[in-house]
């Protein structure tokens, strides 16, 4: 009888693929400082370029995992796929409300990043959730 090492062994060709499967998760504030570097200059402009630029890369993984893990809650437990609605339904408000108000106090600059901030902080959440 093999031992388990041995089994793990002959099981390891066939396990890589699907590690090559799985996209390492994006490190966005890196993303986001190289391409503050690689514009030269930091001013409102560049802010709000990389800023943006990021803020859609985030968003797009965003609404991956909320489709994935909103599929898969709707099979498992349908009450829990109607708080995830619920609670993303309520961060988006939460999200454009309070950048609105840091954009009035802070300035312009807060209007691409502050939203880039909480997208960030939120991919990392339905990460969490999904398991990521």
């Amino acid at each position: 009888m093999p031992n388990p090492i041995s089994r793990l062994l002959h099981a390891l060709p066939l396990l890589l693929p699907l590690a090559a499967i799985a996209a390492p998760a994006v490190d966005y504030n890196n993303l986001y400082d190289r391409c503050l570097t690689e514009a030269g200059a930091v001013n409102n402009t560049s802010v709000l370029s990389c800023s943006e630029s990021v803020s859609g890369q985030v968003k797009r993984e965003i609404n991956t995992l909320y489709a994935r893990l909103h599929a898969k809650l709707a099979q498992e437990a349908p009450e829990d796929a109607d708080k995830l609605e619920q609670t993303q339904k309520a961060w988006l408000q939460y999200r454009n409300g309070h950048c609105a108000l840091a954009t009035s106090y802070v300035g312009s600059p807060m209007y691409g990043h502050c939203p880039m901030l909480l997208n960030i902080a939120r991919a990392l959440e339905l990460r969490e959730l999904a398991g990521d």
